[in-house]
């Protein structure tokens, strides 16, 4: 399963939302959500006997706007297999966002989230990687020599991806529920979320994991943004 993070307020492009930029004639909300559907259907999954091991359900969560992240899905091949949700209060922070998608695939009573699966993994990517696909084949790839309990996350450049990472499941969710009653969940930044879960490092190819936060970098990434106007040359 899955957790996408959609709910920016995207100031730096004039408020115009990261999720429905436009490239290769697919929102970049689509596009992670075909990635994040494909690397769910790679079957990442961690040993809990010698012979056993671990499935992640079928489904992702995307957190944000729920009017406007249900259209901008609608190109993505997958889109069946996806529920929204908004974080509460909205646009509180990525923290909030991956709880609040944890939440949202908890009341679904799907089988990975029961007592017998709940050290699963679930993969976490923020929406504005254009290459989000990639790299959650190469997190996969990487969680397969993981032990049991830990997570992955995309490292770039020296750089690390917090919003791109494959995290153990009942690990996450015991730092969420730890965070809120602390009351730090809301405008949290994702690596004090993750502060107490066991992470190793996934070191993908320089500039893979390019995020959208400027109209520069949507120019140098190809996108086509939306509205066309709202970039104001």
């Amino acid at each position: 399963m899955a957790v996408i993070l959609a709910g920016g307020m995207s100031r730096r492009l004039g408020g115009v939302p990261k999720a429905g930029l436009l490239l290769e004639g697919q929102t970049l909300l689509a596009r992670t959500v075909d990635g994040a559907m494909a690397a769910i259907g790679q079957g990442f999954t961690q040993p809990t006997t010698a012979g056993g091991g671990v499935r992640a359900g079928a489904r992702i969560a995307v957190v944000g706007p729920v009017d406007k992240t249900r259209d901008w899905i609608r190109g993505a091949r997958s889109h069946g297999q996806v529920m929204f949700v908004q974080e509460d209060p909205p646009y509180s922070g990525p923290a909030a966002g991956i709880a609040a998608g944890l939440a949202a695939l908890a009341a679904q009573a799907l089988p990975a989230l029961d007592a017998d699966t709940d050290a699963g993994p679930v993969l976490v990517l923020a929406c504005d990687m254009p290459r989000a696909s990639e790299i959650a084949a190469l997190l996969v790839d990487a969680l397969a020599d993981c032990e049991v309990g830990s997570g992955i996350m995309a490292v770039d450049n020296g750089r690390k991806q917090p919003l791109a990472g494959i995290y153990p499941l009942a690990a996450l969710n015991a730092a969420v529920d730890a965070a809120r009653q602390a009351g730090k969940l809301q405008d949290a930044s994702v690596f004090s979320l993750l502060a107490s879960v066991f992470i190793k490092e996934c070191v993908v190819p320089v500039g893979l994991s390019t995020d959208i936060d400027t109209w520069q970098d949507a120019r140098a990434q190809g996108i086509d943004a939306w509205p066309a106007e709202a970039e104001g040359q």
